[in-house]
């Protein structure tokens, strides 16, 4: 009798030991994939904000850097750029060490893969965006802003990334631009589609952002500034 009782507790125990990796495994979370993000340069001595997209539009509790010294976030909030999209300002202080830090973002449902940014030694800065021309007959929209890049090798034609939202998900893209007098850089963007019928330009009142690169790929800040498209 006291043997068959302990042959029960031990296949018992046996039991409860291969189920329980088992269902630890089949219950871990994966990470949610997060993988449309910008800009990934944070100069220092700066404010600069991370817009995101973030999968099903949930709103991020925290973000995580790693190293954290010298790395702060002060707000999480909406972005114009679309429904799924969240801008999170970064503060970065003047002393901070260059070099690449990991962010994670942290929400209800579980946490992100791991993004990594880089808090550049130097980085180029933009001042004034304008929209220079927006008429109904021509098909792109023409900006300029003021650019300083204390490295001096903006060159004569950087790249100028810009993301226009209507009303709908942004659309993003990169176009080449040209630096005249001054520091004086000006682009031509195409003109955003409807989201409803893809050949028909978007019409109304549209949020444009845009920043720049130098020659070593590091980013400026991301200006803002508002766009009337008419017919």
């Amino acid at each position: 009798m006291f043997s068959g009782s302990r042959s029960s507790i031990v296949i018992g125990f046996t039991a409860l030991a291969c189920l329980g990796p088992g269902a630890y495994v089949s219950n871990a979370q994966q990470p949610i994939a997060i993988d449309s993000f910008f800009p990934k340069q944070l100069p220092r001595g700066q404010s600069t904000v991370i817009s995101v997209v973030v999968p099903g539009g949930a709103m991020p509790q925290s973000v995580e850097f790693s190293p954290s010294a010298g790395v702060t976030v002060s707000s999480i909030v909406r972005s114009g750029n679309g429904p799924a999209w969240r801008d999170v300002t970064v503060n970065v202080a003047a002393d901070a060490a260059p070099g690449s830090r990991t962010l994670v973002f942290v929400m209800p449902m579980g946490r992100s893969n791991p993004l990594t940014v880089m808090i550049a030694s130097h980085a180029p800065s933009i001042s004034a965006l304008s929209i220079v021309s927006a008429q109904s007959n021509q098909p792109t929209v023409d900006l300029q802003f003021t650019a300083a890049d204390q490295s001096n090798d903006l060159g004569d034609s950087p790249y100028v990334w810009f993301t226009l939202s209507c009303g709908g998900e942004a659309e993003q893209g990169v176009v080449r631009g040209k630096v005249s007098g001054g520091g004086v850089v000006r682009a031509s963007i195409p003109k955003p589609r409807a989201s409803a019928g893809r050949g028909t330009p978007a019409t109304g009142r549209c949020e444009l952002a845009a920043r720049t690169s130098d020659a070593s790929s590091i980013e400026s800040n991301t200006l803002k500034t508002t766009v009337d498209l008419k017919n």
